[in-house]
């Protein structure tokens, strides 16, 4: 058997690649006398070959893990390891597995890879977006809980956005909610408590306050950040972040276009949708105009030293 596993979503193909080994071990004892495992600073091609065709000291069955063998420049023993290909091919050497592992780049233009196009058994791993994504993390919860503990739908994207949707950063904030909750459903308010975003989610309940008018909620959150060291710019950029996610949201929501028909239109997480959504019906077109523009405005006179950056972010709560 010859089995290729590649795609940009490498948590899921590591993953796939340690359940083949795990599988191999357990039916193949003692694995490590017929286990190899090739990383991309061992390549000799002609020594790979080798140990494929040679006999075991207790078993013919072998288990040959290539990593990253497309993505490598030079590579000495090509020869007689495309000639073991085209061997195993025809059907010698039954007893010898081969998984080739790719990460996210690597050369399409080699023999060795339309030899894989054309003749292994293939599994490509995207990464997961949306509804796949909110499904995923749904089910790891239940599995790596043996159900006792579940997230909603809503707290899965929110998780996700918090977490960029790294796949291996989501899958260690799972372990970490999972032992914190120990059994239940998984709540926004234990990500909140438990995991660090990645993308600073509070610029949402100080967009929330200013939509709601309550200027003293917004100046409070907002010197919250400044008091505790957060730097100021960086607030700027979150802002800049939000309300350019409202300017192109305002338009689909006064067309009542729903949470879902925005995601997709504008390649925005669901989570994110939602709460843009939510906001933008409070704000006028004119006024996200006019807020947006100010920013612009305000990024301008700081760089160019024409006013303090944080009187400009007082400023600017000030006038919405």
């Amino acid at each position: 058997m010859i089995i290729f596993l590649y795609g940009e979503n490498e948590f899921l193909s590591s993953r796939k690649l340690a359940e083949i080994k795990q599988k191999f071990t357990e039916k193949n004892n003692p694995a490590p006398a017929g286990l190899f495992d090739f990383a991309e600073k061992e390549f000799d091609l002609g020594n790979i070959a080798l140990d494929a065709t040679s006999g075991g000291l207790f078993s013919d069955k072998k288990l040959i893990m290539i990593k990253n063998l497309l993505a490598a420049k030079k590579i000495p023993g090509n020869e007689s390891f495309e000639n073991f290909l085209k061997r195993k091919n025809k059907g010698e050497y039954k007893d010898v597995i081969l998984v080739f592992w790719e990460g996210k780049k690597f050369g399409k233009d080699s023999k060795i890879y339309k030899f894989l196009q054309k003749n292994a058994k293939k599994q490509d791993f995207p990464f997961l977006k949306g509804a796949q994504l909110t499904s995923w993390i749904s089910q790891e919860v239940k599995e790596r809980s043996e159900n006792m503990t579940t997230i909603g739908k809503e707290t899965a994207e929110k998780l996700a956005v918090f977490t960029e949707e790294d796949p291996f950063l989501l899958s260690s904030e799972i372990d970490k909610l999972i032992a914190y909750k120990g059994k239940g459903e998984i709540r926004g308010i234990d990500v909140d408590l438990l995991v660090k975003a990645k993308i600073d989610t509070d610029i949402f309940k100080t967009v929330d306050a200013l939509a709601r008018r309550d200027k003293k909620e917004a100046l409070r959150l907002l010197h919250g950040h400044l008091n505790s060291g957060d730097d100021p710019f960086y607030i700027l950029s979150m802002f800049f972040y939000q309300f350019r996610n409202l300017v192109k949201i305002k338009p689909l929501v006064d067309k009542n276009w729903s949470v879902q028909e925005i995601s997709g239109k504008l390649k925005m997480h669901p989570f994110v949708a939602r709460k843009s959504l939510d906001q933008a019906r409070n704000f006028s077109w004119e006024s996200l105009k006019r807020l947006y523009q100010r920013l612009c405005d305000i990024d301008f006179e700081t760089k160019t030293g024409k006013i303090d950056i944080g009187l400009a972010l007082d400023h600017f709560i000030a006038v919405v």
